[in-house]
């Protein structure tokens, strides 16, 4: 059996966040830019307080976790035509 944990971030003495392990195991595997994607979009989730609670909850800076928010503010609805460069992958023999 599985087990899994909660870690609790106290933000202020009025609100906390939650964070499952296998959700911080994640946000750990994600390059810079999907991480400022993830915590942007739970800042914006929460609400008031979200961009301190996000920063303080996953050790990242305030201003980074605006930009995030701001990046998923602009995000377009269609998916993105390539995820690699042009020339990216194994070269052809």
């Amino acid at each position: 059996m599985d087990l899994e944990y909660h870690i609790f971030v106290f933000t202020n003495q009025w609100s906390f966040m939650e964070i499952t392990t296998e959700e911080r195991n994640y946000f750990k595997q994600l390059d810079e830019r999907q991480q400022r994607l993830y915590v942007g979009l739970r800042a914006k989730l929460i609400g008031w307080h979200g961009v301190s609670s996000v920063s303080i909850a996953f050790n990242v800076d305030v201003k980074t976790v605006r930009k995030g928010k701001a990046e998923v503010s602009d995000l377009p609805s269609t998916r993105v035509e390539r995820i690699r460069k042009i020339g990216g992958g194994p070269k052809k023999k």
